[in-house]
This record gives C-alpha cells, sequence and structure tokens, in this order.
C-alpha cells in the first residue's frame, strides 16, 4: 500500500511540473507552425543563394587557377630564352603548353604590340580579327570600357590593391575603339543594372536590380599598372573577351599576355553545375545575353530572366550569373504544410516519448522501492540468521563451562553443535562481505591453475558429517579425478558449500543430497541433487536474483539471506562458468557448476 501510494504521488508530482508544461508548449508550437510559409521561403532562399554563390566563386576561382597556369607557363618560357626571342614565335611557344585555347599577344617595353603582328594576320584570321579590335587599345592608342581583376597580391602599391579589393565588383559595357591618347585621369566608374530580377529581390523591393560590379574607362597601360599579372574583362562588338596578361620580368618590362573569346568562356563553364542537382531546382550559367550556357539537369527550361535566387559571377565574367530555378513555385505552401504535419507529428512523438518516460519512471521508483523493502527484510533476516546460531552457541558454551553436562557423549554433540552453528555463522558473514564487494565491484581472486578434485573432496567431507546427523542420504557419484582448472579455489569452495546448504534448508522431509562431478567435454560439471520442494515453475530465473526469496521464508521457517545463488552465480561467472538450475525427475532440484577445464 506504502508503494502504490509513493507512485501515485510521484505520478501527480509528473502530470503536474512536466507533461501538462509541455502540452502547453506543445499547442504553442502548433500555433507557430501555421506562420512557416514565410519563414520556409526565406530559409530556402538563404538556403539556395548560398549555393549559386559557391558556385559563382567556384567559377572565379577556376579562372584565377587558368591566369595562375598561365603565368606559370610564360615564366618557364622566359626563363629558358629571351623575352624579345620569345615575343617572335611567342604564339607557337605558349600554345605548345597551353590547351585551352585563346588568342596570344606580347607588348614590347616601349608599349608596342609585338605579337601577333600584320605579318601573322595574313597567316591567321583569328590573330587579323584579334588585331583589328584590341590592337589601338593593348598599344594604348585608345581608351576603353573595362572590367578588371588584379591579383592583389602582387600589386606594388597600396592604395591600388586596396581599391581594387575593396570597391564592388566590376562589370561591363561595349568596346570604345576611338583613338585617344591614354590618360589616367579620364578613368570613370559606372554601375550598371542587372540583365535578370531574381523573384527573391523582386519580392523585397520594386526598385531595379543593381549590380554588384562596375566598369571603368581606361588604356591598357593604366589598367595594367606595375602589377606582375592580372586579369581584365572587356566587351568587343557585344562579345566578352577575358585577357590574361603575365610581365614575368619587370626589369625588361616585356608584357605577355592570352585572350580568351567566347568559345574558350563557353567550354570554361561547362563541367562546373552538378550533374544531378537537388530534387525540385534547376541550375544554369546565363551569359551576358541571358543565355544558358550550361544547365542542369540538361534538358529543363525556365524563365531564365527570373531565377529564384541568383548570384553574379563579378568582373571575371561580367553580366554572367549562376542562376537557380524552381520547378514548382508553389511549393512553398506545401513545404508548410508538411512542416505544420511534422511539428504535429514531433508534438505527438514527444508527449508519447515523456508518458513513456513518465511511465518507465514510475516502474523504476515501483523497483527500487520494492528493493528497498527486500532490502529491509533482508536485514530482518540476517538479524535472524545471526540470532539463531549465536544463541544455540551461548546456550551449549554456558552448559558446558558450568560443567553442568556430566555425559561425554552429550558434551561431544554440544561442541558438535557449536561447531556447525559457528560455520553457519561464518558462512552468513561471508555471504554478507561477499555482496558487499561485489557491488562494489572490489571482490578479488587468487586464479591459480590446480586440480581441484582435493577441494571438492574436502567440502564434501566437511559437509557429510552435519548432513548426515541432520538425517541425510549422502553419495557422491564422481570421475575420481583429477580436474585440471583454473580458479579461486576457496570462491569453489564457498560456491560448493552454498548449493549444498541451500540442498538442506530445501528438503524438509525427503532428505537426500547426492554430489556427482565430472568432466564433460571442455567443462567440469559438479552438480548438487536433492528431494526437496524445488523451485515454482516461472521462478527459474528469478531464484538468481538479489534478495530474492520465493515466500516469506521467515514464517515457513526456512531461513536464509537470498544472497546465496546471487553470489554463487557472481563468482562463477567471474571464473569463466557458470551455475545453472534444472528440475529433478521425480521431484527436487540439481544446481549445477561449470568451469572450463585447463587446456592441455
Amino acid at each position: 500500500m506504502a508503494i502504490t501510494q509513493t507512485v501515485k504521488r510521484y505520478a501527480l508530482i509528473f502530470l503536474a511540473a512536466i507533461f501538462l508544461p509541455s502540452l502547453i508548449l506543445g499547442w504553442l508550437a502548433l500555433r507557430t507552425a501555421g506562420e512557416q510559409r514565410v519563414l520556409i521561403e526565406r530559409q530556402a532562399a538563404d538556403l539556395h543563394q548560398s549555393e549559386t554563390d559557391a558556385l559563382a566563386a567556384e567559377m572565379r576561382r577556376l579562372i584565377e587557377e587558368r591566369q595562375h597556369a598561365f603565368d606559370e607557363i610564360v615564366r618557364a618560357l622566359v626563363s629558358k630564352r629571351d623575352a624579345s626571342a620569345l615575343a617572335e614565335d611567342y604564339g607557337n611557344q605558349l600554345l605548345r603548353f597551353w590547351r585551352h585555347g585563346g588568342i596570344p599577344f606580347a607588348i614590347s617595353p616601349d608599349g608596342g604590340l609585338a605579337f601577333p603582328t600584320p605579318l601573322h594576320a595574313q597567316q591567321n584570321r583569328a590573330f587579323e580579327e584579334f588585331l583589328w579590335y584590341n590592337s589601338a587599345f593593348l598599344s594604348n592608342q585608345a581608351v576603353a570600357e573595362i572590367y578588371q581583376i588584379q591579383d592583389a597580391s602582387q600589386s606594388k602599391e597600396p592604395s591600388a590593391r586596396n581599391k581594387l579589393t575593396s570597391s564592388p565588383k566590376l562589370e561591363a559595357g561595349p568596346a570604345n575603339s576611338t583613338p585617344a591618347k591614354a590618360d589616367s585621369s579620364s578613368q570613370r566608374h559606372k554601375q550598371l543594372g542587372r540583365n535578370i530580377v531574381p523573384q527573391k529581390k523582386a519580392s523585397e523591393t520594386h526598385l531595379p536590380v543593381s549590380s554588384k560590379v562596375a566598369l571603368e574607362l581606361s588604356d591598357f597601360q593604366t589598367a595594367v599598372g606595375d602589377d606582375a599579372n592580372g586579369v581584365l574583362s572587356r566587351f568587343v562588338q557585344d562579345e566578352l573577351q577575358i585577357l590574361f596578361w603575365s610581365r614575368p620580368d619587370p626589369s625588361e618590362n616585356w608584357l605577355f599576355g592570352l585572350m580568351l573569346g567566347a568559345a574558350e568562356l563557353n567550354e570554361l563553364a561547362k563541367g562546373l553545375l552538378p550533374k544531378e542537382p537537388k530534387k525540385g531546382i534547376g541550375l544554369a550559367i546565363l551569359n551576358d545575353k541571358t543565355k544558358p550556357i550550361s544547365k542542369s539537369p540538361p534538358g529543363f527550361s525556365a524563365k531564365w530572366k527570373r531565377p529564384f535566387v541568383a548570384t553574379e559571377i563579378g568582373e571575371f565574367l561580367p553580366h554572367w550569373e549562376v542562376a537557380l530555378y524552381l520547378a514548382d513555385p508553389g511549393q512553398f505552401t506545401e513545404s508548410a504544410r508538411l512542416v505544420t504535419l511534422t511539428v504535429t507529428l514531433l508534438i505527438t512523438l514527444a508527449l508519447a516519448a515523456i508518458l513513456a518516460g513518465g511511465y518507465l519512471v514510475a516502474l523504476d521508483t515501483r523497483r527500487q522501492l520494492a528493493l528497498a523493502q527486500k532490502k529491509t527484510d533482508f536485514v530482518s533476516n540476517v538479524s535472524h540468521e545471526l540470532k539463531t546460531p549465536l544463541t544455540s552457541i551461548r546456550m551449549f558454551a554456558e552448559l558446558l563451562a558450568e560443567d553442568r553436562v556430566k555425559e561425554p557423549e552429550k558434551r561431544r554433540r554440544y561442541l558438535r553443535i557449536i561447531a556447525s552453528e559457528s560455520e553457519r555463522l561464518a558462512r552468513l558473514v561471508n555471504n554478507v562481505l561477499d555482496f558487499a564487494r561485489l557491488e562494489r565491484k572490489r571482490k578479488n581472486y587468487d586464479m591459480r591453475a590446480a586440480d581441484v578434485f582435493p577441494v571438492i573432496q574436502r567440502v564434501w567431507e566437511a559437509e557429510s558429517d552435519r548432513l548426515r546427523e541432520a538425517g541425510f542420504t549422502l553419495d557422491w557419484v564422481d570421475g575420481h579425478g583429477p580436474y585440471p582448472v583454473v580458479c579461486d579455489s576457496d570462491a569453489l569452495a564457498q560456491i560448493l558449500v552454498n548449493l549444498i546448504s541451500n540442498a538442506e534448508k530445501y528438503s524438509p522431509d525427503k532428505k537426500e543430497v547426492i554430489l556427482r562431478s565430472a568432466i564433460e567435454g571442455e567443462m567440469l560439471a559438479i552438480s548438487v541433487l536433492d528431494r526437496g520442494t524445488g523451485v515454482q515453475k516461472g521462478m527459474e530465473k528469478r531464484i538468481f536474483q538479489t534478495f530474492f526469496r520465493g515466500s516469506d521464508l521467515l514464517s515457513s521457517g526456512v531461513q536464509g539471506s537470498g544472497l546465496g545463488l546471487t553470489l554463487s552465480r557472481h563468482m562463477a561467472r567471474d571464473q569463466g562458468g557458470d551455475i545453472t538450475y534444472e528440475p529433478r525427475e521425480g521431484g527436487g532440484s540439481i544446481f549445477t557448476l561449470r568451469i572450463p577445464v585447463q587446456e592441455g
């Protein structure tokens, strides 16, 4: 009754302190779930924006890698021959190592175009077109609108480096082919709008979407300055060109370059996008005319000027964008519904988990209270068991001490009783001490290889006298040894004493105990058989539990602490063995100790 009342009290505390507050929080979470559409759209936009940002950054990195690879090739070529000599056949020399196409060019220290020359143009139409549209700009005879990218780590002027790394990214306009003097004072910056309108931006503002890049008006010499290498972009006849340049030896001031046109840029964009994007989205790289250069998946189509989110590649590829499109623009409403459903399910699962946890806590509390009750009973049992042998020892010792017993036979019998009760008292104390050591994990064993046949024999002889006096019929069926095992002999003896003692206590009527020992395969099996009350069906495993006793044994007259079998199994398993129970045919019990036989 006390245990039931305690469990009910804990249940009320759990309901008031945990379950009801959790229920209120769940209700608030469901209300919040109704506002998830806007939150989901914002989160999706941020997530997809980071995806396009990463792809744009990867495209810029690819261009930088190409530029650095070009710079290394040029420096390797100049290290093997004079720069002026290299310039004469620069195109052929560069294209021996450069596999990505483009038009090579070289500029002499005086600013003249040393390669290609009109002579080369007669041999190659691509050189002819290159000279027609670029010779004036590269020879500093004309200014043009450019988008400049410089390697800040190579810049010698801190002011130039700070300007290029902290200013907005640059965008493009048509080439200015009008001849003019190169004049740094003529530079100007101009902000432009983007060719596309991302849905995210359109929902945030009704103003035109501005580009993050700007163009500037400059001649080639001013744009290059004193840098060792760099990249700039410009539009020629409405076609984007990227110019790589490298100045391998500043003292000679020869400049070697490479122009990449539309074909090379389109090839660079191929393979950048994942082959299979996330479900429900499409990715595209759009050029300056808002035409897809690369798509993923390959067959998808969309309104290219209205992506969900997009990121400018920047001054590396002005007006180029990495754009992301939704296959189902109305998916956020469905997502919000799914989120609401998911939140509802999670709240339900959380409440179920809380209830289950509360139920398990209640079960554990009940178990702990029952265990506490068992410990109380254990103390009572131990007190009773301690008191009984002490009373007998004291009574017979007083009779002998006062010389009130004259008959020699009686004196011998009283002394045997004192010895037997002392052994029982010692056994009980040892069980309690061993149990305490096992609880603290401090039980130590003296494991040695030995023949345990003499140990079994010694225990059997010691117990036989007492059992015969109590009226038991005894027999030892053995294989006559030897029994080579690795064990703690004292622990083995204690296990046998506990098993024989149990056989004695639970055999009130048919008093028979048989000890059977033999080697069975790789195990030594020692069995104690009795004709006692046996074990109730369903209790076969519980009899090895701590403090477990089949009934109120104080009233039934069978003494015990409920520790004997528990300790015996612990000690057996600690030595690599085990103890098992099986009912004996015709009534009674068979408890068998098995220990591995020593190999060899």
